[in-house]
């Protein structure tokens, strides 16, 4: 895949009370998202920072989460080694252990991992494991989760545990433009 270089902006639509500007970066050797989300939760500004370093085939490798909630910071640190073994802030962490891709709750961006990664033909459908981050908690469990390719830009997404199913529409670098009532692209260069 040649270099590239996007910068989107979502609006969370279901609520109106979340924007994210997120950036992809694409080289020979790897990818990388980043991104800020500015929320409003239980009434209180949450700002999360994030920064999602994959190899060149979209596996997570290096995940950052800075938080900052009704005045404390945190800092959660995410490593997966080529081996499918995830470290939590220095720690071993088999829980995670088999987790193919990272999903922060709280944007759509990571959609595009699994999106990219599993390169699935229209009428395809895989599962995979994701390691599962909550805001504002920064607890990070396995969750269990489908994605089918229901047309050149369009997935079905399923939550396996919970049954939650939304349409995930994506552009030709399969970057979410549209995630089914929650959230909706409102820019990008």
């Amino acid at each position: 895949m040649p270099p590239f270089f996007r910068e989107v902006m979502w609006r969370r639509v279901l609520d109106d009370l979340s924007v994210e500007h997120a950036r992809f970066e694409g080289t020979e050797s790897g990818r990388e998202i980043s991104g800020a989300v500015m929320l409003a939760e239980q009434g209180a500004p949450l700002r999360v920072d994030y920064r999602i370093a994959c190899d060149k085939d979209w596996r997570t490798r290096t995940v950052e989460v800075h938080t900052a909630w009704q005045g404390a910071r945190r800092l959660l640190c995410l490593e997966r080694d080529p081996g499918g073994q995830w470290r939590r802030d220095g720690e071993p962490s088999p829980e995670l252990d088999g987790c193919g891709d990272v999903d922060l709750e709280v944007t759509p961006a990571t959609n595009a991992l699994p999106v990219n990664r599993l390169r699935l033909p229209v009428g395809g459908r895989q599962e995979i494991l994701a390691a599962w981050v909550r805001f504002p908690s920064l607890r990070v469990i396995p969750a269990r989760q489908s994605y089918e390719r229901l047309a050149e830009s369009r997935y079905r997404y399923t939550s396996l545990e919970s049954g939650f199913t939304a349409l995930v529409d994506v552009d030709t670098d399969g970057i979410p433009i549209d995630y089914e009532g929650i959230w909706r692209r409102i820019a990008e260069g």
